[in-house]
């Protein structure tokens, strides 16, 4: 059971009914129906346009001291990932009050506690089964590394042996073109010698070699600062929360990379920024999202 499930609960059992966003209302009767899980009697009806109480977010608010919007977003993107798992024939809890689950109808309905011991609970993470995925998935990546490392160690080995160990033939015509060399540089007067010398020693560019620059900036330089504010693997996550604070007035973005087996995307607000204020700004960002805040200057492209 995640936190918001757990405050769910919490407000169910304190104030006896709750409406969860397009999925219903769950309204407690007086009593046990399962003394031994406390599963309590509890009516259900199902309503796709049902929208979440708002005492609960009222209620969640007082209880972990945020911002009210920001837990109302939190709670609208909770409920939208609880419909899809029930859409997916997998059950939601609500503690206390039993399983919410799809009929063959497509018909929400509520399962006693009691009858729901056998189903499975998918909500809240699948810790063991992602975490054998991810082992899995992790012991065939290092082993396609190892044997890339093996190929790389042999061929170098070889190149190694033909350069150290197995010297080239002589070639009897090289040598005689280098005896000429020497016989005629011998021949040049200490005028021509030095103009030689000279010419020798000037040597095109290597362009080859990538030319690193670095840029300093000054305290008044002003520049594109992102600051980051949370990092989550759930793309509908990214795009509800960053939908959510451009509708607050924020220039709130996102960026993905590459996170085996899927995607990490980092969620931040774009802001252009004197270098020096980069500090108070990024306070008062935290203060407002009440979350830590990393910063990190964008490509000005």
């Amino acid at each position: 059971m995640n936190q918001y499930e757990q405050f769910i609960s919490d407000y169910l059992n304190e104030y006896k009914e709750v409406s969860l966003d397009k999925i219903g209302t769950v309204k407690l009767t007086a009593g046990y129906v399962d003394e031994q899980n406390h599963s309590m009697n509890a009516d259900f009806i199902f309503d796709r346009k049902a929208v979440t109480s708002p005492e609960l977010t009222n209620y969640i608010a007082q209880k972990t001291s945020k911002n009210k919007m920001l837990i109302a977003s939190d709670l609208e993107s909770h409920f939208t990932q609880a419909r899809e798992f029930i859409n997916t024939g997998k059950t939601y809890e609500i503690g206390n009050a039993g399983f919410i689950k799809k009929n063959n109808s497509g018909i929400y309905e509520l399962l006693p506690a009691s009858q729901a011991v056998k189903a499975q609970k998918n909500f809240s993470k699948p810790v063991q089964q992602r975490r054998q995925q991810k082992k899995t998935a992790s012991s065939a990546v290092q082993i396609f590394t190892l044997l890339i490392v093996l190929a790389i160690l042999c061929g170098l080995g070889w190149e190694a042996y033909q350069f150290f160990v197995k010297k080239p033939p002589v070639d009897s015509v090289a040598e005689n073109e280098q005896a000429v060399g020497d016989s005629t540089a011998n021949s040049i007067d200490s005028t021509n010698k030095k103009d030689t010398a000279t010419i020798i020693a000037i040597k095109p560019a290597d362009t080859t070699k990538p030319i690193v620059q670095s840029t300093v900036y000054k305290n008044n330089d002003t520049v594109n600062i992102k600051y980051i504010f949370e990092r989550t693997n759930l793309l509908l996550r990214a795009q509800t929360r960053t939908v959510k604070l451009i509708g607050y007035g924020n220039d709130a973005r996102y960026d993905s990379i590459a996170n085996n087996p899927g995607k990490l995307y980092s969620l931040y607000i774009l802001k252009r920024t004197r270098i020096s204020d980069t500090a108070k700004i990024k306070d008062s960002i935290a203060k407002f999202l009440q979350k830590p805040v990393e910063i990190k200057i964008a490509s000005n492209k």
